[in-house]
């Protein structure tokens, strides 16, 4: 079974994703790095997820991104965990749609906006939150995709302070076993 970390940018997807594969002996797997991976195989140029983004525009990284998604859900065996750090706007692709619960249980991992803009801010904005008010932008953004992922989730965990990353990792991996024992129990 595939563990979807999901949230927005700067959430800890990938690092807590990291984390709990190496608790869990499994496979970890970032969809943005496989998108990458991707890509270069396409084009030959190795470009990061914001540079793609940025000279190919969003519809054609949603296109990848759905590829690749649709790629794991063909690949997932029910014997079989990984951890997914699912990029941030996937939940919202229109490209991907209803199949991408298909990907497996969902963990929304939440933060605070303001913890969430404050972390984007130290990396530099990203291509969507460019222009004017990218505060209110990420705002808007942060409300739209928060929806999506309660939809999508099996679990949610917030935090509204910044945690240490093993503190956050070892709490994530607790709730994740308690919901997944919960759910056998219940079958």
């Amino acid at each position: 079974m595939n563990i979807v970390i999901c949230g927005m940018k700067h959430c800890g997807k990938t690092t807590h994703g990291r984390f709990i594969a190496q608790r869990l002996n499994c496979a970890f797997l970032d969809t943005d790095e496989l998108l990458e991976a991707k890509y270069f195989k396409l084009e030959k140029n190795p470009l990061n997820s914001r540079e793609i983004f940025n000279l190919h525009g969003e519809d054609y990284f949603r296109t990848l991104e759905a590829e690749v998604i649709r790629e794991l859900i063909a690949t997932a065996a029910a014997d079989v965990t990984r951890v997914i750090a699912l990029g941030g706007g996937a939940p919202s692709n229109p490209k991907i749609g209803a199949e991408l619960k298909q990907l497996g249980f969902f963990v929304f991992i939440d933060h605070t906006p303001e913890i969430l803009y404050r972390r984007i801010l130290k990396n530099g904005l990203p291509p969507f939150l460019r222009g004017e008010n990218p505060r209110e932008k990420f705002l808007r953004l942060y409300s739209e995709r928060k929806r999506r992922y309660i939809e999508l989730s099996d679990l949610t965990i917030e935090f509204r302070e910044d945690t240490p990353v093993r503190s956050a990792g070892r709490l994530i991996l607790t709730k994740i076993e308690e919901k997944i024992h919960e759910r056998q129990h219940l079958r």
